[in-house]
């Protein structure tokens, strides 16, 4: 079925507001859903709500939480999120390390211990409307390691993925989002939930043997996703997990206690007021030159256009925001399933919940 952008968050938010999440922190978590789905990245949008209910039944993900923000060392800004909402606890934490950076012209963030943050897009995002350069990366901890390091046939760290973008006129351009492995965990939930094979190159079995079938994984975690680029995004995904697991945080995957159903992000970012280098008017000149050179290529045979990184998540944004976003029955019915596992939740509540998939 296809739903306009306003029905899935007002869908979104009534959700969340029966996990106790007050009137700010489901705007903020349902509008960044919301976006990662206009984004074109439904790993990262609605569909994730279901784990979300689950970890805060388990107590593993705390509504409304108050982030421990630390006195900055230096440019070096410190954050507990306690395990609060991730999108919420993401900006917070952003909004403390960019606080001096008029001073110091950079800020390094060291955000830990959060819930999920979900697309990290966002924050580079986030980042570059207040005319900063941005890289982040993040880990993933509280369940055992699902990408496999080049050459292993199990697990050994997690998606771990990477953003960066460059400011101009205050918007990310371009924009790089990306999981280290092939495919975040996400896209083996949606497309077992719409009965599609994998593309090749993705999935691992038990034995290390590539497979294109997502339900073992999908339903039991059983193999393995593959890390993109052979030994480069397996080079990548470690380096992830040092920098927010073994510097930013306390701990990596190898020594974080697993959770039931836990996702537990770590992040390290590092945002850079370009002034310090030029005007910032002349580094977003040669940036959209760069960019319009790029895309001056001459295609290959068989592609269209020419994509700069960030490109197919805006053609999306506007085909979405048009068209409506598609979500398959079965995503909802794992929304409502975790719903009615709340206290208080009867039939009633949950027609009134359901009442907000207004088709597009």
């Amino acid at each position: 079925m296809r739903y306009s952008p306003d029905a899935l968050k007002s869908f979104a938010s009534a959700v969340l507001d029966i996990y106790g999440c007050d009137a700010l922190e489901s705007d903020i978590v349902a509008s960044h859903l919301v976006d990662a789905n206009l984004t074109g990245h439904d790993s990262h949008g609605i569909g994730m709500l279901p784990l979300y209910g689950e970890q805060v039944l388990d107590g593993n993900l705390v509504p409304n939480q108050s982030p421990d923000l630390q006195p900055a060392i230096g440019a070096i800004s410190v954050v507990d999120a306690k395990r609060g909402f991730g999108h919420r606890m993401a900006l917070l934490a952003l909004d403390h390390a960019m606080q001096d950076i008029d001073i110091h012209k950079v800020g390094i963030l060291a955000l830990r211990n959060s819930g999920h943050v979900s697309r990290v897009g966002t924050y580079s995002e986030y980042c570059a409307a207040r005319g900063y350069v941005s890289l982040h990366f993040v880990n993933v901890v509280g369940h055992p390691p699902i990408v496999a390091p080049h050459g292993a046939a199990q697990g050994g760290f997690s998606t771990n993925p990477i953003s960066m973008a460059m400011p101009v006129n205050a918007q990310a351009k371009p924009l790089l989002d990306i999981a280290t492995s092939t495919v975040a965990f996400g896209k083996v939930r949606v497309a077992n939930n719409t009965g599609q094979m994998m593309p090749s190159g993705c999935l691992l079995d038990e034995n290390g043997v590539e497979t294109l079938d997502p339900a073992p994984m999908a339903n039991d975690r059983q193999g393995s996703l593959a890390a993109f680029g052979a030994h480069k995004g397996s080079g990548l995904g470690i380096f992830v997990e040092l920098l927010a697991g073994a510097l930013a945080s306390d701990h990596t995957i190898a020594s974080m206690p697993y959770l039931p159903r836990g996702v537990i992000n770590n992040m390290f970012s590092i945002i850079i007021d370009p002034s310090a280098f030029d005007d910032a008017k002349s580094i977003e000149q040669r940036t959209e030159q760069f960019y319009a050179y790029i895309k001056s290529r001459q295609t290959a045979t068989g592609v269209d256009e020419v994509f700069m990184p960030g490109e197919p998540e805006l053609h999306n944004r506007e085909t979405r925001r048009r068209d409506g976003i598609d979500v398959d029955a079965q995503t909802i019915e794992q929304i409502m399933s975790v719903v009615k596992q709340f206290p208080d939740v009867n039939d009633v509540r949950c027609k009134q919940i359901s009442a907000h998939l207004q088709p597009a």
